[in-house]
């Protein structure tokens, strides 16, 4: 078995680019294998700025031998009335590279199909991997590609060596006008120059040889740890920031952590001020003293190992005082105004074409705030309300023009010097919380009602006017949006508020300017929130037929939908819920679409409906109060007790009996008991078997 090792070689890379490339360099290069037939044993992928790396063990020598069908056209076409192949017949067969006589029929489900058995596999492995990884890599996708040099090729910086290892011995292959080898290179200024390398043993020990760390993961745990020890040296702990480690360790390769410290007089400005200008504009991490504050010191991360670490230290401390007396003199400018300046302000600011202006949007955004805070928690209307008309102030102020990641924390310390209440206060905050996927959910209700608000009303906007997302594109970052409302109506309202109202009160904001008519877009954005309820169940794991199931049986109230796929998720690990699944499934089918009548005991013809029948009305009186008390699980479980005797039911009664009235009766049996486990998820939808 052989090992491939496989580097490309670039220009620094932007710590963001890093990460998806990597990952989709690995993935593009195991489908590719996988599809081809090719096993393989453990998978390594490693990046830094200057190489996206990847090695795989236990690869055979040739691709192995397969025999795969390809089906071709439908027999019909295949074939003339005289039996003879049509052009589409022979077509198939020519591009498939065989004769004709090779052709077969097949019966499918779909009807009678042509195929061809074809023997696959047997070529050396090293001339499959040469295509396959030139390919994956010229297809890697960037924000912003280059080219260079007389080839015309497209990566996101120039490409400058590859190293392809297959087995010990270097691949033959081309990326860029650049011959693949086994050489790799080290630091860009620590290194001794270049490194041969035949395999992830060497590759590794000899790139740390020569100052760099290839495996982010240990990138990351050298700067936290060097970090901490810095800070405890200085009497301090560590302000830890994950997307800040992840950056700084897609922006080195041998990260050095460094200790400095600004003026006091900084400390002045607002935490979250003096962290995030650490962190976004010097890629800094904070530190906080004894006391829990942040003090006067920071720490950078080098990319370079040198006895000169005081000099830049000072370079760190120059600039960051430059960008701190900048955000101190936006911060003491602007307290000289009142934040109803800056409010009056957002009637030049354009939030989109469309849709108008930042005020049309706070305007909207607190009338859909006072609903919300009417249906869960009508004390904190009033607060919800200030909260929605000053939640956009900050936007036009210096501060926030000169530092955007600023919104909302500036909003906060500006009302609070401007005397409103710390309700409202930290409402304008909070109501950008969360920030993504797992981030800080608001402390508040009133934060929370007014986040909801401002979400809600840029979804139904966009969708409004058909900017919805596809694919990778997103600009207003609905996705983030319609999870940001799951995650707050989940853990933070206090009582549940309807989706269907939510979004009808939204459209109502817009007065009739969207372009879509309100039905439609009512129906687009439940078909998105469905979406995103499904994505965040499955990643949770939930089974895609359990989402499919409870989204079926309605999701307008969302926390209970919540609740609701746990269950189910839960009674899918039961050994019982494979046969229950089926009975219920089957329950599901053929009531399906019957309106239950009132049922007649009389028109029992066998002892097995009456004691159905009885078997329901016992349950329902179980069931329906654990329902009520959300009490799901306990539901089912109860709900699956019924499973032995609906078998027999089925085993003993045609339920399409030929009277129609013994029929209808059956039927609604069926339909009555479909109603009780109905109300939790809807097992039409249950892959059983």
């Amino acid at each position: 078995m052989n090992e491939l090792l496989y580097e490309i070689g670039v220009e620094e890379l932007p710590s963001g680019y890093i990460h998806p490339a990597a990952t989709a360099l690995k993935e593009g290069v195991l489908s590719r294998l996988s599809g081809l037939g090719v096993t393989f044993g453990d998978v390594s992928a490693y990046a830094t700025p200057r190489r996206l790396a990847l090695s795989i063990k236990d690869l055979p020598d040739t691709r192995p031998q397969r025999t795969v069908k390809h089906y071709g056209p439908p027999a019909k076409a295949a074939y003339d009335s005289n039996g003879a192949l049509t052009r589409a017949g022979s077509g198939f067969a020519k591009s498939k590279g065989v004769d004709v006589g090779l052709l077969k029929t097949e019966k499918t489900d779909k009807g009678d199909y042509l195929c061809v058995e074809i023997q696959e596999g047997g070529e050396p492995l090293k001339d499959i991997l040469a295509d396959t990884l030139s390919q994956v890599t010229l297809s890697l996708s960037f924000p912003k590609s280059m080219t260079w040099g007389a080839g015309g090729v497209s990566f996101a910086r120039p490409i400058r060596w590859v190293v392809a290892v297959f087995g010990g011995k270097p691949v033959e292959m081309k990326i860029g006008g650049v011959n693949a080898g086994a050489m790799t290179t080290g630091h860009r200024f620590m290194s001794s120059g270049q490194i041969g390398v035949t395999r992830r043993e060497d590759y590794l020990s000899s790139l740390r040889e020569n100052f760099v760390l290839a495996d982010v993961e240990e990138r990351k745990r050298t700067i936290l740890s060097q970090a901490k020890a810095q800070a405890e040296k200085h009497g301090a702990s560590l302000v830890e920031d994950d997307e800040l480690l992840e950056t700084v360790a897609y922006i080195t390769e041998w990260p050095v952590p460094l200790w400095g410290s600004f003026d006091k007089e900084f400390l002045a400005l607002p935490e979250e001020l003096l962290v995030t200008t650490m962190k976004h504009h010097q890629k800094m991490f904070a530190v906080k003293g004894p006391d829990g504050k942040v003090t006067n010191g920071f720490i950078g991360v080098s990319n370079t190992a040198t006895p000169n670490a005081d000099a830049i230290v000072a370079g760190y401390r120059r600039v960051l005082r430059a960008r701190l007396s900048d955000a101190k003199f936006f911060f003491d400018e602007d307290r000289k105004k009142p934040i109803e300046h800056f409010n009056d302000k957002l009637k030049d600011a354009m939030y989109q074409k469309k849709l108008g202006t930042m005020a049309d949007k706070a305007k909207r955004v607190t009338a859909l705030a006072e609903y919300i805070a009417g249906v869960v928690s009508p004390e904190t209307k009033a607060t919800a309300i200030r909260a929605g008309q000053l939640c956009k102030f900050d936007l036009t102020t210096q501060m926030v023009f000169e530092f955007p990641e600023l919104q909302g924390v500036m909003g906060r310390e500006y009302a609070r010097h401007s005397g409103e209440a710390e309700e409202v206060c930290l409402a304008i905050y909070e109501h950008y919380l969360p920030k993504g996927a797992g981030g800080e959910l608001p402390s508040t209700l009133a934060g929370a009602i007014v986040g909801v608000a401002d979400r809600m009303d840029s979804i139904v906007g966009c969708f409004g006017i058909g900017l919805i997302p596809s694919g990778a594109q997103d600009p207003f970052a609905l996705r983030r949006n319609a999870l940001g409302i799951i995650q707050i109506v989940f853990n933070k309202l206090a009582r549940p508020v309807s989706l269907g109202a939510l979004i009808d009160v939204a459209i109502e904001g817009y007065g009739g300017k969207l372009d879509m008519k309100p039905s439609e877009i009512k129906e687009k954005v439940l078909e998105f929130f469905a979406g995103r309820l499904k994505s965040l169940w499955m990643q949770g794991g939930a089974p895609h037929d359990v989402a499919d199931a409870v989204l079926a049986s309605g999701f307008d109230d969302l926390a209970d939908a919540n609740l609701k796929a746990g269950a189910v998720t839960e009674l899918k690990k039961r050994d019982f819920f494979e046969p229950l699944a089926i009975t219920f499934k089957r329950v599901a089918n053929i009531s399906g679409g019957h309106v239950a009548k009132a049922i007649s005991p009389e028109l029992f013809e066998k002892p097995i409906e009456g004691e159905l029948f009885g078997e329901i009305e016992k349950a329902e009186k179980e069931v329906l109060p654990l329902i009520v008390s959300k009490q799901y699980l306990k539901a089912l479980e109860r709900i699956s007790d019924l499973r032995p005797v609906v078998d027999r039911f089925f085993n003993d009664v045609m339920v399409m009996a030929e009277d129609a009235n013994v029929r209808e009766n059956r039927l609604s049996l069926l339909a009555r008991l479909s109603g009780l486990f109905g109300k939790i998820a809807d097992f039409s939808k249950i892959v059983a078997g």
